[in-house]
């Protein structure tokens, strides 16, 4: 960039129009983070972790400092000075809301996928492919035989038999249901491949985490600020420092926060609604194709619950109305 380029585009940012920050923006696509879809693999590590999204102590400040929790790091413009702050975000605080049922059953073919387990769970698209590739001898004997084999193994503690501390976590945000587990999850999905190609049903009994964005949080967030997606390369760290010095230039007022796992490497960027160059940023954010993380978020919220958690509270809550009426509750529910 030119001297006298550099000297209109300070002149201009002085006076709130962040001319240096549209130019990076166009020039830096590198810049740019995209929403993840939901994987084709049984990980649950790789399901987006909102729920951790304000959990995360010790962040990194997009140029440096750290944060805690829901408190978000900034840069504004102080007199001639462009310092940084911090403010508290109770929208990121409550984004999410988790429900507990300690009485969670279901039937096996529900499961999807594990938290933990000896095969790399990212590669892999089903349950059935986990044991195909890595556990054939497990699924040799396809009958009822095979399948109580597999289910008396000792890590297995979501069928009744034996007591543990698995548990089951569905997101509202991927619907799909994970077994937090310690282990047994070779056998597990053995059970599962063979159970469907003989039509046993197996039911699983274990605690229940549910993970929803709450609506009510999203809006207060999207009225506060202004929210896109930045990608930020470890290896490359030209084009963020280009985009702090086009802010800088500009007198932007503006936050930021890291994503949770998966998203390496990608911080939002919080432009507060209250402040006019700030809002001129985010013009130009919009303009250049940044990812709107509120909209995102608000999509989010404004889905349904799965129909996997419909289906079986509707059962569940059929089944208490049974028990209500003289069922032996010491029977366990039919599937």
């Amino acid at each position: 960039m030119s001297l006298i380029q550099t000297i209109t585009d300070h002149v201009r940012g002085t006076f709130g129009h962040p001319v240096r920050l549209q130019r990076i923006l166009g020039e830096r696509p590198e810049l740019k983070a995209g929403v993840l879809a939901p994987e084709n693999n049984i990980d649950m590590d790789r399901v987006p972790r909102w729920h951790q999204m304000a959990t995360r102590p010790g962040l990194i400040g997009l140029a440096g400092g750290r944060t805690t929790g829901a408190e978000l790091r900034g840069w504004r413009r102080e007199g001639t000075q462009y310092r940084s702050f911090t403010e508290s975000c109770p929208a990121l605080a409550e984004l999410t809301t988790k429900s507990t049922l300690n009485t969670w059953f279901c039937d096996l073919q529900d499961l999807h996928g594990f938290g933990n387990s000896k095969s790399d769970l990212k590669s892999l698209s089903s349950t059935d492919e986990m044991v195909e590739k890595n556990s054939r001898e497990m699924i040799e004997d396809v009958s009822l035989a095979g399948l109580h084999a597999n289910l008396a193994h000792r890590d297995i503690c979501v069928t009744g038999e034996r007591a543990g501390t698995d548990y089951f976590v569905m997101h509202q945000w991927d619907g799909r249901m994970y077994l937090a587990n310690d282990g047994g999850s070779h056998h597990l999905a053995a059970a599962k491949y063979i159970a469907a190609r003989i039509d046993a049903k197996v039911p699983l009994y274990a605690r229940l985490h549910y993970y929803a964005v709450d609506r009510h949080a999203v809006g207060l967030l999207r009225s506060t600020y202004d929210t896109y997606l930045v990608k930020m390369d470890p290896n490359n760290a030209a084009p963020s420092n280009e985009l702090f010095e086009a802010m800088q230039s500009g007198g932007v007022t503006w936050l930021s926060h890291e994503l949770p796992a998966p998203y390496e490497g990608t911080r939002a960027v919080f432009l507060p609604r209250d402040n006019e160059v700030s809002m001129r940023a985010s013009q130009l954010f919009r303009e250049a194709g940044f990812v709107d993380l509120g909209q995102h978020l608000q999509e989010i919220a404004d889905r349904p619950m799965p129909p996997l958690m419909l289906r079986q509270l509707g059962y569940q809550n059929g089944m208490a109305s049974d028990e209500d009426e003289g069922v032996d509750e010491s029977s366990p529910p039919r599937m």
